[in-house]
């Protein structure tokens, strides 16, 4: 029976999640207004999926939140500064499946200018996946079912021999309506465990 095809989520599974700093970072630029969180989540699928600029969203952000005075670029730096750091162990386990026969792919929620901060510093191992599947690339973003869709055709895999490791429980939903295998992260130890390595 052959290995089946991997997809990993890149933050919270290959790469570290922000921070205090970004947080404080962005609630500086918003003026202290905590009014701004939900608004910020509720509004970032689009951005993710490059549906808006940058500017737009920070602009749609700041309307929705009742910040006067966003300072745009400041909120733009915080919000990528401290996401920049990779797991490197969790990455150097995963790369080492390649060598023995497995598939690796990422799937990840990102907008454009993450994603070009992210390429810029880690081009050396993102290179080394069979493939790199970026919201901000395709229009879509998990948990939409086409995101899975088009990460998996890339990886050219089906969904039912694929198996998807993320560490949100509403994109593990979205990979299973998906057709995936998911599963949910919680350190190496929950990928060994579902491919019985050590």
């Amino acid at each position: 029976m052959s290995n089946p095809t991997l997809l990993f989520d890149m933050y919270g599974v290959l790469m570290r999640l922000p921070g205090p700093s970004f947080r404080r970072g962005v609630l500086a630029a918003a003026g202290g207004n905590e009014d701004i969180w939900p608004v910020y989540a509720e509004l970032r699928p689009a951005l993710d999926a490059a549906r808006v600029t940058e500017v737009n969203y920070w602009r749609q952000v700041a309307l929705r939140a009742g910040v006067e005075d966003l300072d745009i670029q400041e909120a733009i730096a915080a919000d990528y500064g401290d996401c920049l750091e990779a797991d490197h162990e969790v990455v150097d386990k995963v790369l080492a499946l390649r060598d023995e026969g497995y598939r690796i792919g990422i799937l990840s929620n990102i907008p454009t200018g993450l994603a070009a901060r992210v390429r810029r510093r880690h081009s050396g191992w993102l290179d080394e996946f069979d493939a790199v599947t970026f919201s901000c690339d395709i229009g879509v973003a998990k948990p939409d079912t086409q995101a899975f869709a088009v990460a998996v055709d890339a990886l050219g895999a089906s969904p039912r021999d694929t198996v998807f490791f993320d560490d949100r429980e509403d994109y593990i939903a979205g990979a299973e309506a998906a057709g995936l295998r998911a599963v949910l992260f919680t350190g190496w130890d929950s990928v060994a465990g579902e491919l019985g390595i050590k």
